[in-house]
C-alpha cells in the first residue's frame, strides 16, 4: 500500500533544514506505522531544492514512496461476545460450528491478502467472565483490559475492531448482490462516550463506502444510550474502535465470508486514507 503526500514550504525553511522538519513532522504524524525513504525524495525534489533559497513565494515538494509497514500489525480483531455462533450447517471448507471468532480469522486473512497486518486477539472473553466470576454484562470490561494489553504489547495498533453478529433473523440479516448472498452489516455507536461525534465521522465514512459499492449490504448506524445498554462499547478508546456487526445468527458462515471479503477492502480504502 502507497500514499502521495505534499509539504508547502515557505521560503524561511533554509535548504538544510527541509529534510529535519519534514522528518520531524512526519515521523510525529505517521510513525511507527509507515516507513519513508528520505533519500528518495531528496533525489526527486533536488533541482527545486536548489533554486528553493531563490524563490520567494511558497514551494510544494512532493513526498512519494511512503508505504505501511507490513512487518508489524496496525489492525486489532476481537470479539466482545466471544460465543456468538453462526448457522450450524457444516460445511466442507471450515468443518466447524461458525463462530465470530472465525469470522475474526477470516477477516484476518483476508487483510493480510491487501498488505495489512492485523491480530486476533486469542483470549475468550467468555471463560474471562466465568473464571472471574463476573456477570455477562461485564463483557465490555473484559475486552477492554485485553484492548489495553494489546496496545501496550503492540503500540503500532491504530485500528480496533470488535466483530459480532447479530441475533435477528434471516431475512434482516442476509442480501443478494449480483447473484452473491451477503450477511448484511451494521455499525454500533454507542452515544455515552463523550466524543461519540468523532467516531460517528469515522463510522460513517465505513458506511458511506459500502452504500457507494454494495448498495444494501449495510443495515446502517444504531445509536444507542440508556438504560440496560452499554453505552460506550470501548470507542472511547480510540475514535478507531469499531462496533461490527456481520449477518445474525441464521446467516452461513459463506455468506460471512463473502461479506468480510468486502469489510476488508472497506478497511483499506478506509486506512489508505486514515493513516
Amino acid at each position: 500500500m502507497s500514499l502521495v503526500l505534499s509539504y508547502k514550504l515557505t521560503s524561511k525553511d533554509l535548504d538544510k533544514k527541509i529534510l529535519k522538519i519534514l522528518k520531524l513532522e512526519f515521523t510525529k504524524e505517521m510513525a511507527p506505522n509507515i516507513k519513508f525513504d528520505f533519500l528518495n525524495f531528496y533525489i526527486k525534489n533536488k533541482k527545486a531544492i536548489k533554486y528553493f533559497k531563490e524563490a520567494p513565494e511558497s514551494l510544494d515538494l512532493e513526498v512519494s514512496n511512503i508505504a505501511y509497514n507490513t512487518n508489524k500489525p496496525i489492525v486489532y480483531i476481537y470479539n466482545t461476545h466471544s460465543n456468538e455462533e453462526y448457522s450450524y450447517k457444516k460445511n466442507a471448507l471450515y468443518n466447524i460450528t461458525p463462530t465470530v471468532r472465525t469470522a475474526s480469522y477470516i477477516l484476518e486473512e483476508e487483510l493480510k491478502k491487501l498488505g495489512i497486518n492485523s491480530l486476533v486477539e486469542e483470549e475468550n472473553v467468555v471463560e474471562i467472565l466465568n473464571k472471574e466470576k463476573l456477570e455477562y454484562k461485564d463483557s465490555y470490561k473484559i475486552s477492554r483490559r485485553l484492548m489495553e494489553e494489546e496496545k501496550l504489547r503492540n503500540v503500532e495498533l491504530n485500528y480496533f475492531i470488535d466483530l459480532h453478529r447479530d441475533s435477528v433473523k434471516r431475512d434482516i440479516t442476509t442480501i443478494e448482490i449480483d447473484g452473491v448472498s451477503y450477511a448484511k452489516v451494521m455499525f454500533l455507536l454507542g452515544l455515552e462516550n463523550e466524543n461519540y461525534k468523532e467516531n460517528k465521522e469515522k463510522i460513517t465514512i465505513l458506511n458511506d463506502y459500502l452504500n457507494k459499492n454494495y448498495k444494501g449490504l449495510s443495515r446502517g448506524i444504531y445509536e444507542k444510550k440508556g438504560a440496560n445498554v452499554n453505552g460506550v462499547y470501548n470507542q472511547d478508546f480510540s475514535r478507531n474502535v469499531f462496533l461490527i456487526e456481520v449477518g445474525g445468527v441464521d446467516n452461513t458462515i459463506e455468506e460471512v465470508n463473502n461479506t468480510l471479503k468486502v469489510i476488508a477492502n472497506m478497511l483499506y480504502d478506509y486506512i489508505s486514507k486514515n493513516p
